[in-house]
């Protein structure tokens, strides 16, 4: 006899995490490991449709670069678990389609951020050269 503990896994322990809406209207497909360096990598943003129920937001993993979101690569409902100043702990569940209202105004915010270094960068060198 072993005195082993098993843990249930993931999928199921997320189910006692989120709501029934919730866990009905997404996948036990998680997002893998979600990190940047230097800015370019992977990067969840957004915070829409909050549930009354679980507390949980729909979140869009996108990818990043120098912290600008460039591709979304889905839509999640997510809950934060721990928060760190360097780290999150969460828990996600995949919605079965892209959340394009929260997509649009992401993405046009992350260009407007872009095009505003470009030009800050474009009239700095410009100054600096005299």
């Amino acid at each position: 006899m072993s005195n082993t503990v098993t843990k249930p896994e993931r999928s199921i322990t997320s189910r006692t995490i989120f709501c029934d809406h919730c866990v009905a209207e997404t996948s036990d497909k998680t997002p893998g490991n979600v990190s940047t360096i230097n800015g370019i990598g992977r990067k969840f943003y957004g915070g829409a449709e909050p549930c009354p129920a679980c507390t949980s937001v729909i979140r869009t993993l996108w990818w990043c670069f120098i912290e600008i979101p460039i591709v979304p690569l889905g839509s999640y409902r997510y809950k934060t678990s721990k928060e760190g100043v360097m780290r999150a702990l969460y828990w996600s569940r995949k919605l079965p389609t892209r959340y394009w209202k929260q997509i649009w105004p992401t993405w046009l915010i992350g260009m407007l951020a872009a095009l505003a270094i470009a030009i800050g960068f474009f009239f700095y060198e410009k100054y600096k050269r005299g």
